[in-house]
């Protein structure tokens, strides 16, 4: 009875761990912003987008005119809270960006995070879907 219970134990903890490990695998990376404040933006070289290292904690983008880092807890993220910290952006003048303001406005109320299907839902602290990115 102990070895089942034991077999028992360590199968749901490994499955425990894969579950995480592969949560974690689908955050790591780059993601496109495709909406942002409900306005829908098809990526491009000129459109934000957000990295994950979650080997370093860091968090890494584009605005759609400079570049930002930050901090990241990513077990927090994974489990739906987000706090990226003070973020760090270049300071470059782009006459004609539309996007780098609303998209710092945005990132500044991030609370929450959730995945939906191949997406990645940042959200305000009312669950408010903020901003909606896409793995590159």
């Amino acid at each position: 009875m102990k070895k089942i219970l034991f077999g028992l134990f360590a199968a749901l903890l490994l499955m425990t761990s894969c579950a995480s490990s592969r949560s974690a695998y689908k955050l790591s990376g780059e993601w496109n912003v495709v909406n942002l404040c409900g306005q829908a933006i098809a990526p491009s070289g000129e459109t934000p987008f957000l990295g994950f290292d979650l080997n370093q904690n860091v968090l890494y983008g584009f605005t759609g005119c400079n570049r930002l880092t930050g901090s990241l807890d990513a077990s927090d993220l994974l489990k739906g809270k987000a706090d990226f910290g003070p973020l760090a952006c270049t300071r470059m003048y782009c006459a004609d960006d539309k996007f780098e303001q609303p998209f710092l406005e945005a990132l500044g109320k991030v609370e929450g995070a959730a995945f939906s299907e191949d997406k990645l839902l940042l959200k305000d602290n009312k669950g408010n879907t903020l901003i909606t990115l896409k793995k590159r």
